[in-house]
């Protein structure tokens, strides 16, 4: 169990978390979407979706150093395309500016999400602690898709490609967020349904309450730690709605 006396810090984690989608959906659309943007250098879809994918994963790598996981992204995709390294921002930009709201549909909020929400976000700071692969203008908009944007939910940080240089499920972006936020690892909470991006927060200190699903996350992106399949700690565990009546008597009864 956590004590949450202790807590002031609860990170989210957004996909399958507090938004629904199913991977195997939703990335066809979207790699089809923004294919129409790279057609005259890639004849191929396929051919496109591969070097996508590839360079999707090169925004885990911790080389090179000083870079966004944005413009590691864009610095593996531009040699094999032959465009400039601005070029290729742009138009990636350009698509989640005017063709992105087309998956909107795909996506849908998850139960009690938003009165869970709603309960803490007065009581403790919250974090959209998504992995770090959208840029800010992307993780905004699902935000607003799953009903909890800035507009609805006072977000103190959320993790997007454009401002991090990390990626889970590695420790180091579980310490960018606390170097941003100035919060110590004792002091927050990870909510997640993925037993290795979210619950390796553990290692750090941070307490983890794994948010349980029928079934296991379907990856599209996968690291050695999921071909590994390493048990990280977890102190408590349930679906949202059982995070939301334990928050809620621990509000009403908190002294």
């Amino acid at each position: 169990m956590i004590n949450w006396n202790e807590i002031t810090t609860l990170l989210f984690d957004l996909d399958n978390t507090l938004i629904m989608f199913d991977e195997n959906e939703f990335i066809p659309l979207y790699g089809k979407n923004i294919y129409a943007y790279f057609t005259e250098e890639i004849s191929s879809y396929e051919e496109f979706m591969k070097l996508f994918l590839t360079s999707t994963h090169a925004m885990l790598e911790k080389e090179p150093k000083g870079l966004t996981n944005l413009e590691k992204f864009a610095a593996h995709f531009s040699p094999k395309l032959n465009l400039p390294f601005e070029e290729i921002l742009k138009r990636f930009l350009r698509f989640y500016d005017h063709q992105f709201d087309q998956l909107a549909s795909v996506i849908s909020p998850a139960p009690f999400a938003q009165p869970l929400l709603h309960l803490v976000s007065q009581h403790f700071h919250v974090v959209a602690a998504t992995n770090p692969l959208f840029p800010r203008i992307a993780t905004e908009k699902r935000l607003n898709w799953g009903k909890i944007g800035l507009d609805i939910i006072p977000w103190l940080e959320i993790t997007v490609a454009d401002a991090y240089s990390t990626a889970k499920p590695y420790l180091t972006y579980y310490e960018e967020v606390l170097e941003k936020i100035n919060k110590s690892p004792g002091e927050c909470a990870m909510i997640g349904n993925d037993r290795i991006n979210d619950m390796v927060a553990g290692k750090l200190g941070i307490k983890t309450f794994l948010i349980e699903t029928d079934t296991a996350p379907d990856k599209i992106i996968t690291t050695d730690l999921d071909r590994e399949n390493p048990q990280f700690p977890i102190d408590d565990s349930g679906t949202l709605e059982d995070l939301y009546l334990q928050l809620k008597f621990h509000l009403e009864n908190k002294n």
